[in-house]
């Protein structure tokens, strides 16, 4: 069954309906640069709200680890998910506070190579592919071109647990999963009325849409 990260929370509403309608994980932004941006502190308070079997992601872009660690540790993160280019295998593995996800953003000469690279160096086996945009780092809104996920899906194939992101909705998700069958698929912008606010009625849409698709 395909896994769903319903990413950018920053309301607990938000983030419990998300629960309710089924999503595996949920997504909270650390960037101060992000429109979905939230503080540790509030992160916690919600997390500490959320049921059980729903895992907590902290998405990463200018962090070091050692400042990953504490903030995973303070809000108990489950995965930390590194959402920069500047982030390298040693840095994955200098995470131990939390299960680590590390992000590319591929243009159409990216080289699949570079995820067998990183996979052996750091020991992790969860890659999420987000659509490329120099402006910005996730929750574009933008997909990533079908030919070049293709490709790299289908090169990935078995050897690691791969995710994908990138103007994903529910009118799109379907197609997507039987196309590239990805072990999850994470939306931020695919479910909201405003960047940080989430529409419930997107929210089931979308996850029932993807429950629906079988391949």
């Amino acid at each position: 069954m395909t896994k769903i990260k319903i990413c950018g929370i920053t309301r607990l509403s938000d983030a419990l309906e998300s629960c309710r309608a089924g999503a595996d994980a949920l997504g909270f932004n650390f960037s101060s640069l992000s429109p979905r941006a939230i503080t540790p502190e509030r992160a916690k308070e919600i997390i500490e709200k959320l049921p059980p079997f729903v895992a907590s992601t902290g998405i990463f872009v200018d962090q070091s680890p050692e400042e990953i660690n504490a903030i995973c540790r303070f809000c108990k993160l489950q995965i930390a998910q590194l959402h920069s280019e500047q982030y390298s295998p040693e840095d994955a593995r200098a995470i131990t506070e939390a299960k680590v996800i590390k992000v590319f953003r591929p243009e159409e000469n990216f080289a699949v190579e570079e995820v067998f690279a990183f996979a052996e160096k750091s020991g992790i086996n969860a890659f999420l592919f987000d659509a490329y945009r120099p402006d910005m780092a996730g929750g574009t809104g933008e997909t990533i071109r079908a030919s070049l996920a293709t490709r790299i899906f289908n090169a990935l194939g078995d050897s690691c647990y791969p995710i994908l992101a990138g103007g994903l909705n529910e009118s799109n998700i379907g197609e997507a999963i039987r196309s590239l069958q990805p072990y999850g698929v994470d939306t931020a912008s695919g479910v909201e009325c405003e960047p940080g606010i989430k529409d419930p009625v997107k929210i089931k849409a979308f996850i029932q849409a993807v429950r629906k698709t079988v391949f």
